[in-house]
């Protein structure tokens, strides 16, 4: 058993550097592997050697051109380039169950209890205020018990996927794009009505609603059911502010007075420089 999340673009690496981190600091008793695409580069394998992360290779999907295009073309949508190689983690046959976390997740606190859920479980985490409706599962944070031909069949899925969220987007107004949340939810489609795969929000709370979980649902920090992991969604992640930019955040969430939001970002900022300063050493020793 294992953690298990995907880099599938040297941007992401420093990302990986902060979830490993975060378990380290949680004292997870599971090592955590990464997934790495061929389009990874030789430095970036080198750093994730020296911080001792396990790492699986892969070779891309191949994904089809109509949806690739789509994404490309979408301004909120370009950092899904290389996400659908998430597809792969379902048959990664080596591990008996994986708890699979995205890399923009920070986990505040210990987690391994996951690896007793049974295979789907996950969060509606994409409920929030003007999208109550929603009942599908968040992709961030899975457990999984691989089978041997499960990605396959989910890949055959993309094109009947891609033209359902075609529809649904024109009917909306939307731009087109898709990412790979939608086929999983085509194929586990009767996710919803299976209240036993349904994990507590707590597992995987998005920080741009974070406001409204404190507030409206009355999470906390503190406590064996308080926040256990934060999800940092979006194209801008933490670690891609530096110097006045990171100053310009900081001022964007204290003059807003989202203080909830403040607190996560600076946490990530602390997991983060936790991180580097482990990976320095590693490399001087």
């Amino acid at each position: 058993m294992a953690y298990v999340t995907l880099l599938s673009t040297d941007n992401y690496l420093e990302g990986v550097l902060v979830l490993n981190e975060s378990l380290r600091l949680c004292k997870s008793q599971y090592r955590l592997y990464v997934l790495v695409s061929s389009k990874v580069t030789s430095a970036v394998h080198d750093t994730l050697e020296k911080a001792g992360i396990r790492k699986i290779n892969t070779e891309s999907i191949d994904l089809p051109e109509e949806i690739r295009l789509a994404n490309s073309r979408s301004d909120y949508h370009r950092h899904w380039a290389g996400v659908f190689d998430k597809l792969l983690v379902f048959s990664l046959c080596q591990f008996q169950k994986i708890v699979y976390l995205d890399s923009d997740i920070l986990v505040i606190k210990n987690i391994d209890q996951l690896f007793e859920k049974p295979h789907m479980s996950a969060v509606n985490a994409d409920s929030y205020p003007g999208n109550e409706t929603c009942l599908d599962l968040n992709a961030g944070v899975m457990v999984i018990e691989p089978e041997p031909n499960l990605t396959g069949r989910l890949i055959a899925l993309l094109p009947e996927a891609f033209e359902q969220e075609k529809q649904w987007r024109m009917a909306a107004g939307r731009p087109i794009s898709m990412g790979v949340q939608s086929v999983i939810n085509m194929f586990w489609r009767e996710w919803t009505t299976k209240s036993e795969l349904h994990l507590d929000r707590k597992y995987n709370v998005i920080v741009n609603y974070l406001h409204y979980f404190k507030r409206g649902l009355d999470y906390r920090w503190r406590g064996p059911d308080g926040i256990h992991a934060l999800h940092f969604i979006g194209e801008v992640k933490p670690w891609m502010f530096t110097g006045v930019n990171f100053l310009r955040r900081v001022a964007w969430l204290l003059i807003r007075r989202q203080m909830s939001e403040l607190v996560a970002f600076t946490a990530y900022v602390a997991v983060l420089r936790s991180a580097r300063r482990h990976l320095r050493k590693i490399r001087s020793g």
